[in-house]
């Protein structure tokens, strides 16, 4: 993987979705809040699946109501089976336990990420723990991307979401990072044709600002999205059945 990500993007770093503020040397961190349904704050739970199911809930709490459209009606159970089958029921239980089983996982189980982008998509850690880097290379949008026979454009959009990993203590397992939990930072590109021309390379810088670096008491799941759109009557209609949603990296 590399790790020379000096180029920037001429697209649009947004601080909102639906914003079309072009990007500056002031404005190109992607929004930090905490999720846009609020997180219901448990600071404890009674078992391993209790934790596992929270974990779950955070993330998709976290990657707010656009992006949650865009999942299976099941993925958030899947996913938190998942996560259970990693954690021990001793020690800490961190959401890093479960990286191998939850990265790759698909959160729109009729469209797999893997097998639809062909480009690679370089993702590392940033400097603090809370930040993340997002480098997407030049690629051809036709010949790159599995694309929908209804779509004529996409947008590429990325979510950096913090979970609290959680300790057993007595009876219960107890959240160590609740300011933390369910904190996220977000990118999104313009909206693109779906062409056989290249697109000009992205590089996206993603932080929780709110929280400023997380504790070490928690953990961030990197999720990336492929949104696609039908232009028709001078509008664009969203193709949510259709959009690529995956865990790409758990740090």
């Amino acid at each position: 993987m590399s790790s020379n990500l000096e180029l920037r993007s001429t697209y649009f770093y947004t601080e909102g979705l639906g914003s079309s503020s072009v990007s500056s040397p002031s404005n190109i961190y992607g929004r930090s809040s905490a999720a846009d349904s609020t997180i219901e704050e448990k600071p404890s739970e009674k078992n391993k699946f209790a934790v596992a199911t929270h974990m779950s809930q955070a993330i998709h709490l976290g990657l707010g109501r656009e992006l949650s459209t865009l999942t299976s009606n099941y993925s958030q159970q899947k996913l938190a089976s998942k996560i259970n089958t990693t954690l021990e029921a001793l020690g800490k239980l961190s959401l890093e336990h479960a990286a191998n089983e939850v990265v790759g996982f698909d959160l729109n189980e009729k469209r797999s990420f893997d097998e639809s982008v062909n480009t690679k998509i370089c993702i590392r850690s940033g400097s603090h723990k809370g930040h993340a880097i997002v480098h997407i290379p030049s690629f051809i949008p036709k010949n790159d991307i599995k694309v929908p026979a209804e779509a004529t454009n996409f947008k590429i959009e990325a979510r950096l979401v913090a979970v609290s990993d959680f300790v057993r203590k007595s009876e219960v397992f107890e959240m160590l990072a609740p300011k933390s939990d369910g904190k996220f930072g977000s990118f999104e590109s313009q909206m693109l044709p779906i062409l056989k021309t290249s697109t000009q390379p992205m590089t996206a810088h993603l932080r929780l600002l709110e929280s400023g670096p997380i504790s070490q008491n928690a953990s961030t799941a990197l999720i990336l999205a492929v949104k696609f759109y039908k232009y028709a009557d001078k509008k664009f209609e969203s193709l949510e059945e259709e959009a690529l949603i995956s865990v790409r990296n758990i740090f």
